[in-house]
């Protein structure tokens, strides 16, 4: 099972803390330029002690090899699309007022943005009081603010640092610990923030690192130039799909459908076949071989409360039949991606452009990512208003995206990937033809008759999937315990709503983290379907509780959340299930939750299901 996380950019207001184990430090080497750090993973502030002394070095992570920085060699660059709007609610109102502008770093990686933490970990167990040490930000100086912030219970934001309200500012760090949080500048510019990592040691003695000066550009750089204009060749594709005959099927799990390689000088467009049910093991597979198939199972009854979502009003309404692979994995449905395992250098600006050239079907075909109301929608194609279409994306990036096809039948998909090398010769891969068949395969029956029960029932097929590797933190259900039947809905006693209640099944969290940070787990509900319809999971509503837990565990229960016609969000976006405070997390609970589902009274009759998603950071 797979791990998926149903938080987006929303995820920026959240923090994780990882433990690794690493090698002694090596030294910082010094640099004739300052090295600008604008993508990837940095530790910005990488605590050693040495000698008797603590410093503060930046490790390195952007590139295919670790590098270690003096602070004084490096800039720190926040691109200018991090760029964003303060949210309506109040969430961010300790760094300015909705609305105004912010250039946000979040916490879950974006493989287009500089992703920077701290790191302890190269502070050994016992070395100092408590395995603690403390982190402050001593001053700023820059056009704007400043603020790094994780996230609290239940979703609120754990502010750690900001400049607006006075500095200095202090938090108290584990030993051997690796942090991220969310990053947030209020103005473009140059900035300055100053840093002091403090500790006692066993034997009583103090110890700091100094005031350490860190240096930071939010948006452009200086004498940053254009880039270059990517090339655009005019390949001229075989317009005719190919037949179905020999292809591999691929109809169900993780897929990456267009994953670029680059060997000998060139590069490759392939479909890294991550599904494992042809191959215990993960394989690359020509586009000639294989047939992707959105099945009886993708098929979907658009709602109003989704036309609305997508932001689809001006080509959809609300009862259009669609067939939608869902950009997080469900399932029984195909997940498909995309990938570049370019080593990072290989292309200029490691820029790279997937070309989506020609198709050829018997409707439309809509890539994109939903807004979540601090991002909007992003659309990477639509054939409905012409070709070419581009995803600009990049070296060493995974991405999904929603797939939305109009009608049944066979598609043709043309891609080519482009780009440059670093000395600027224009590389680009042979085009590529990708056949996704959709709705019933050529020769079923296209109306093997409606499963539901005339009478409304509601049956929900709640699966999760989750990360059932060993060790750190893992949320995992029983796979033999993961179907949630709810009881026949009934009208209730004003008979203005259909109304059901039930229990989902139990939700193990198991934490073994020696610096027992403390954690929050959510859920996500997707959207209800079946061949007669679908409605939103806003309508289903829950109040959670603790079944059991280890004996030093404290964990708290996430808050009731009320369904849509009851006013509230229901579980449509990602809700709390349970937290346990830092010092409090490690050991094994068992959470639960009494669900209801209260739907109006026009809905169709019939069985539906939908996923739900578990996550634990």
């Amino acid at each position: 099972m797979t791990l998926t996380s149903a938080l987006p950019r929303a995820g920026a207001l959240a923090a994780a803390l990882l433990l690794t184990a690493l090698a002694a430090p090596a030294p910082a080497q010094p640099a004739a330029e300052p090295a600008v750090l604008s993508v990837g993973h940095t530790d910005a502030m990488q605590v050693t002690y040495e000698g008797g002394k603590l410093g503060l070095r930046v490790k390195d992570d952007t590139g295919d090899a670790v590098k270690f920085h003096d602070p004084a060699d490096v800039v720190f660059q926040v691109l200018p699309h991090a760029e964003m709007a303060i949210p309506e609610g109040g969430v961010l109102d300790f760094i300015g007022a909705p609305g105004d502008p912010i250039w946000l770093l979040p916490f879950t990686q974006d493989h287009t943005l500089l992703w920077p933490g701290w790191s302890t970990e190269e502070l050994d167990t016992g070395t100092f009081k408590g395995d603690k040490v403390s982190m402050r930000l001593v001053a700023a100086e820059g056009p704007g603010e400043a603020a790094l912030w994780g996230l609290g219970n239940f979703g609120t934001p754990n502010v750690f640092f900001n400049t607006r309200d006075g500095l200095p500012d202090a938090i108290s760090v584990n030993t051997n610990s690796h942090v991220h949080s969310t990053w947030a500048f209020t103005a473009t510019g140059e900035y300055t923030l100053t840093w002091e990592f403090t500790g006692t040691l066993a034997d009583g003695t103090e110890v700091s690192t100094g005031h350490v000066d860190y240096h930071w550009v939010v948006g452009d750089l200086p004498d940053d130039p254009d880039p270059d204009p990517d090339p655009d060749p005019d390949p001229d594709p075989d317009p005719n799909p190919p037949g179905l005959d020999g292809r591999l099927v691929l109809d169900e799990g993780h897929v990456d459908v267009l994953a670029t390689t680059f060997a000998d000088g060139a590069l490759a467009l392939d479909v890294k076949d991550g599904t494992k049910l042809h191959s215990p093991d993960t394989v690359y597979r020509d586009p000639d071989d294989v047939a992707f198939h959105a099945g009886p199972s993708s098929e979907l009854t658009l709602s109003q409360e989704l036309v609305d979502y997508w932001q689809v009003e001006d080509r959809y309404d609300a009862g259009d039949k669609l067939w939608w692979l869902p950009s997080s994995q469900q399932q029984g449905v195909l997940f498909p991606g995309w990938n570049s395992e370019i080593p990072g250098g290989t292309l200029q600006n490691d820029a790279l452009d997937l070309r989506f050239t020609d198709f050829s079907g018997p409707g439309d075909l809509l890539m994109f990512i939903p807004g979540d109301g601090i991002e909007p929608t992003v659309l990477y194609a639509d054939t409905a208003d012409g070709l070419p279409d581009t995803i600009a994306t990049r070296s060493k990036t995974h991405a999904h995206a929603d797939w939305l096809f109009s009608a049944p039948g066979v598609y043709t998909l043309t891609w080519q990937a482009q780009g440059a090398l670093a000395d600027g010769t224009p590389v680009s891969s042979a085009p590529e033809e990708f056949v996704f068949v959709v709705g019933p395969w050529p020769g079923e029956d296209p109306d093997p008759g409606d499963p539901g029960n005339p009478d409304l029932e509601s049956t929900q097929t709640i699966t999760a999937t989750v990360d059932t590797d060993a060790g750190g933190l893992v949320i995992s259900v029983d796979p033999a315990d993961r179907d949630v039947v709810l009881p026949a809905m009934a009208l209730d006693p004003t008979a203005t709503r259909w109304t059901t209640e039930g229990e989902l099944r139990p939700v193990t969290v198991t934490d073994t983290r020696s610096a027992d940070p403390g954690w929050n787990a959510a859920a996500q509900v997707s959207q209800f379907t079946s061949g007669a319809g679908g409605f939103s999971s806003t309508h289903l509503g829950w109040r959670p509780g603790v079944v059991s837990t280890g004996a030093s565990q404290q964990v708290a229960p996430g808050p009731a959340v009320a369904g849509a016609l009851d006013g509230g969000p229901g579980l449509a976006t990602s809700q709390i299930l349970a937290a346990a405070a830092a010092g409090s997390g490690n050991g094994t609970c068992v959470l639960g939750a009494d669900l209801h589902l209260d739907l109006p009274t026009d809905v169709e009759s019939g069985t539906y299901a939908a996923l739900v998603t578990f996550t634990a950071i």
